[in-house]
């Protein structure tokens, strides 16, 4: 992603409604994910199991690690609609696959931050109908894993 295209904000704040690329990063240890417990809906990201799962990953050095206390990315996505989606991820829909924090005891001692590309600020989605937009968000959101790692909440 572009860094002059890259806008940062802190879970919860506005957002535009349209198509994107988002990530979440935050600054909560590995240690601490991995002991709170899962979220009682079935749709969303059960974080303990998640980072079980993902334990192959981890023995091959793929997934994104935390140095030190600093914030380190643990989703990343594409969305038709940046805003719904971070609310989703904040807050949580019963039936969405989403981290949904807010079920989960977490301290404001975290931060938990939402970046985001709208796909209007590159050039050549303009031109693009939605078929091909959604394959191209598609492709660069699985490239930015295969160059950056596999952020640790990521289950697919």
């Amino acid at each position: 992603m572009p860094a002059d295209r890259v806008q940062e904000r802190v879970l919860a704040e506005e957002y535009p409604s349209e198509p994107g690329w988002y990530l979440i990063k935050t600054n909560m240890p590995l240690a601490i994910l991995e002991s709170i417990n899962p979220s009682g809906h079935k749709a969303h990201t059960n974080i303990p199991q998640t980072i079980n799962n993902a334990s192959l990953l981890q023995n091959l050095g793929l997934i994104i690690t935390q140095s030190g206390n600093e914030d380190y990315v643990v989703y990343n996505g594409e969305a038709d609609d940046l805003e719904s989606r971070a609310r989703e991820h904040e807050r949580g829909h019963p039936k969405t696959a989403c981290l949904g924090l807010s079920d989960y005891r977490i301290s404001d001692e975290h931060r938990w931050t939402f970046c985001y590309v709208a796909a209007s600020s590159c050039r050549f989605s303009t031109s693009m109908d939605k078929t091909k937009l959604k394959l191209l968000r598609i492709t660069i959101e699985q490239g930015w894993r295969a160059r950056h790692g596999w952020p640790i909440l990521c289950r697919k």
